[in-house]
Parts: C-alpha cells; sequence; structure tokens
C-alpha cells in the first residue's frame, strides 16, 4: 500500500511537470481565441518592405492580432494587410499606394476605413532589391516618399475625425520637401532635418550595421578616418552634415532616454522612462499638440557643444498628440521590433515578456516594444475603439 502511494505521488508530480507547461499555453491561446473580435478598419502603410519580413509593421500587426481587432470577420495578415510595397518574387514586385487615385476616390478610401497608421515611407532601393545588399549605400530609388496624394488622404481624415498615426521616417528622404511642408503643417510639426540612432557599438569591424554612407560622410566633413569603438548616437542631417557622439568622450549615456509625463503614463500605461536604441528623427511640434513623451540626450559638455554647434537640442518630442484633429506621431521607427508574431495569439502573453529578451542588453529593442510600444498603441486603438462604439459616453482627456 505504501509503494502504491509512493508511486501515485510520483505519477502525480510527472503530470504535474508535463502538464502545467502545456496546459496553461493552451489555456492562454484559447482564451485568445474566443474573445470576441472588435471591428476596426485600419489602414497600414509601408513602403519598405525590400523583404518579406514585413519588419517595419511587424509591431503593429502583433498588437491588431492579440488585441481581436479585426477588418470583415479577419484577423490581420501582415503579408497581405497593408498598402504600400509588396515583394512577390525575385525581381518582382507590386504597388497598393493612392498614387493614381482621384480626389473622390481617395475620399473614398478615408470614409472606408477607421485607422489610418503610416509605419515607414523610406522605400525601397536598388541596391536592396536588385542586389540583395542592405548595407546601407546609397543608391537609385525604386519606390518611397510621401506625395500629394498622402496630403489630401491626411486632410481628408482630419475633416472626418478619422484616427491618424505616423511615425519615423514620415518625412524625411525621400519625400520632397514641398509634400514634407505641407504634411508638417497638417500635424503643427517641424522636422529640423536631423535624424539620429544609437549603436552598442561604433567599430565598423565589430558593427556591420554602421552605414558606409555615414564613415564617408564623417571623412569627407571632418577630414578624419572614422576612429570610433565605443558606444554612442549618430546624427545625419538631411543636407549631409554628420554629427558622431560617443560614449566616454562626448556622451554620458550612450542611449537616448525616453520620460513621459504623469498624463502619458496615466493615460497609456507605459513607464516614466525607458531607453531607445534605434533610429529617431528631431522634430519640434507647435502649440496646438500635447507633448506625451520626449527624449533626453544625455551628452558631456564637449558633447552639448557640439550638439548646439549643429542645432541640436538635448530634449526634443518623442510622442505628440493632438486629441481635436485625432492624429499621433512618433518621432522614432517605433514599430519595427524584433518579435515573435505567432506570440500574440495567447492572451496574458504580456504576463511572460520578461522571458523573451536580454534586459542587460540596452540595444535590444524587444524590451521597448513591451514596456512601451504595445502598452502605448493598445491604448491608443482601445480609446478610439469605444469611441466609435459609444460616442456618447464622456472619455476622460
Amino acid at each position: 500500500m505504501r509503494n502504491y502511494k509512493v508511486q501515485f505521488k510520483r505519477v502525480h508530480l510527472i503530470f504535474l511537470l508535463i502538464g502545467i507547461p502545456i496546459l496553461i499555453p493552451l489555456l492562454s491561446y484559447l482564451a485568445w481565441k474566443f474573445s470576441g473580435d472588435r471591428p476596426l478598419k485600419v489602414l497600414v502603410y509601408d513602403m519598405t518592405v525590400p523583404v518579406a519580413d514585413y519588419s517595419e509593421h511587424k509591431s503593429l500587426s502583433w498588437v491588431l492580432i492579440h488585441q481581436k481587432f479585426v477588418a470583415d470577420h479577419r484577423i490581420n495578415d501582415p503579408g497581405k494587410d497593408y498598402s504600400g510595397f509588396h515583394p512577390l518574387s525575385r525581381f518582382s514586385y507590386r504597388t497598393i499606394d493612392f498614387s493614381r487615385m482621384t480626389n473622390e476616390e481617395i475620399a473614398r478610401s478615408a470614409d472606408s476605413v477607421d485607422v489610418v497608421y503610416y509605419t515607414d515611407t523610406y522605400g525601397v532601393y536598388a541596391n536592396e532589391w536588385y542586389r540583395d545588399k542592405r548595407d546601407g549605400a546609397h543608391s537609385q530609388k525604386i519606390y518611397g516618399g510621401l506625395n500629394e496624394k498622402d496630403v489630401q488622404l491626411i486632410t481628408r481624415l482630419q475633416s472626418s475625425k478619422k484616427l491618424f498615426i505616423a511615425e519615423f521616417n514620415f518625412w524625411a528622404s525621400p519625400t520632397p520637401a514641398g509634400i514634407r511642408q505641407e504634411a508638417e503643417k497638417l500635424l503643427d510639426l517641424t522636422w529640423t532635418g536631423w535624424v539620429g540612432r544609437s549603436y552598442d557599438s561604433l567599430d565598423t569591424l565589430a558593427n556591420p550595421e554602421i552605414p558606409i554612407w555615414a564613415r564617408r560622410l564623417y571623412q569627407s566633413q571632418y577630414g578624419l578616418a572614422w576612429n570610433f569603438h565605443r558606444p554612442g548616437i549618430l546624427f545625419v542631417h538631411e543636407n549631409g552634415r554628420i554629427l558622431v557622439l560617443e560614449s566616454g568622450s562626448t556622451l554620458d549615456e550612450e542611449v537616448p532616454w525616453i520620460y513621459t509625463s504623469a498624463y502619458g503614463q496615466d493615460r497609456y500605461d507605459v513607464p516614466n522612462e525607458i531607453t531607445y536604441p534605434y533610429w529617431f528623427d528631431v522634430t519640434s511640434s507647435g502649440p496646438s499638440n500635447r507633448i506625451v513623451s520626449q527624449y533626453k540626450i544625455y551628452a558631456n559638455p564637449a558633447g552639448k557643444k557640439a550638439m548646439m554647434d549643429a542645432g541640436i537640442p538635448d530634449v526634443f518630442p518623442c510622442v505628440v498628440e493632438n486629441q481635436e484633429k485625432n492624429y499621433y506621431y512618433f518621432c522614432g521607427d517605433f514599430s519595427d521590433n524584433p518579435i515573435y508574431l505567432q506570440s500574440a495569439r495567447f492572451m496574458g502573453i504580456a504576463l511572460y515578456h520578461k522571458f523573451f529578451y536580454d534586459r542587460y542588453n540596452w540595444g535590444n529593442r524587444t524590451p521597448f516594444f513591451w514596456h512601451f510600444y504595445r502598452p502605448m498603441v493598445t491604448n491608443i486603438l482601445d480609446i478610439y475603439f469605444e469611441r466609435r462604439i459609444f460616442p456618447h459616453i464622456r472619455h476622460s482627456s
């Protein structure tokens, strides 16, 4: 009898050890699967898809899938449900956009959707498409950049109070200056011409992500060889100027920090502070907007002087909103994060996010997705969805 009890306990323990790791994900998936769909037509616009990994809008697709925002009773498919550049096969592609539409067709398109989100307008270039080279070297544009039809679409969205979201690279190259200025007026924002990115190493031998053009611009501008080896931040202006800040020599902190106001923390459930290790633009905001979050560059006195001489502030907008006209602008490449898309189909997955990344690696963008992008975009869409469904209920602002 005693041996039977011992064996029973062993079997019970084995069942728990094997069954729980299987049962929890299964229940999590079933909870997501049978949660109610929420109809919301989101037009995703991504011009930068040189390969079919959809990295520039995958984070947005994750949120749409996880939150069960559906269009025509269908879960979002990141490979199909977007406008912009669609790679079909080697050297074969198609584009879906507004460039050939009439004004009436653009109006109908704007009226047929609830949300428009521009995740990237940088586009696709010859080296990436024909030579499969993604080393950052400049080459001929195949597709990309805003045009007058995009401006008409934004204007129509604002007049009908539809939700509009855009992020870096929205109005930088290759968008023509005149079109950019029209878009800036619509959003009461002004791009300074500067973009930046932090790198965990500025050593070109150790870090292949340092663009070839950056080294060439630096050598041309300063007459010096690229002699950086530590982490740092690279700033590049649209006119070709370049500024490199390196940890220890001109930087106290090698990565920009994002600080969010008490209002933003409460409304969007994001932390007070978090690092951001990827591409961003330096943009100023007009008085009609609310600055929800700001970047802070921690430069030492030498670095601050270099930034001041270049016209780069050490504090500038990160997340901007305008509730009256119903738009948001993210001054960073926020939708581009290395995430596992299938994890979106598990309810409560955010409770286990710490298992998905190395929290001691500040160059990893995955923590940014879980702590900032996911809650920010989720709450923006949730608030908008509730206002559409319950328009007469007063929502805090």
